[in-house]
């Protein structure tokens, strides 16, 4: 099966939000060619955009049960970043401490469960070009800011 996550957060502030949130939807192809969407949506008081779409990329990463080949649309940059340059198997390899000066991991419990979820997969990421201008995500955004509920 091969899938695509798309994770959108409703700021790019890197700062703490009174109200932050993030959805999240998985778009996957079965072998016989039938096409499911899923999603959902995590609203956190008092957080960063960095935590909200660590939660929903968690919280989609949930709704497998086996293997699965992924393409992972992260509008969060900093998320995005620390997954495509592999930094949660350094940060495990360092007993879930960061690389420089050894000091405490922000969302340690989130990294590591994503870290675990990941590995079972064939995981790509899209590249920031891709993002620019991607129709589910600027939909995603339109909905998130639009549409109440």
């Amino acid at each position: 099966m091969t899938c695509e996550i798309y994770i959108q957060t409703n700021t790019q502030n890197p700062a703490m939000q009174k109200t932050v949130r993030a959805r999240w939807l998985i778009r996957s192809v079965s072998e016989n060619g039938q096409e499911t969407t899923r999603d959902g949506s995590v609203s956190l008081n008092n957080a960063t955009t960095k935590q909200a779409a660590l939660i929903a990329l968690a919280d989609a990463l949930q709704r497998f049960t086996k293997p699965a080949v992924i393409r992972l649309y992260i509008s969060d940059p900093f998320v995005r970043n620390m997954l495509v340059t592999n930094m949660p198997t350094r940060w495990a390899a360092n007993n879930w401490r960061k690389i420089r000066l050894n000091g405490q991991l922000h969302h340690e419990a989130l990294w590591n469960k994503i870290h675990n979820d990941l590995k079972i997969h064939a995981v790509s990421y899209a590249r920031e070009p891709d993002l620019i201008n991607n129709k589910i995500l600027n939909e995603m955004d339109w909905r998130m800011n639009n549409v109440r509920g």
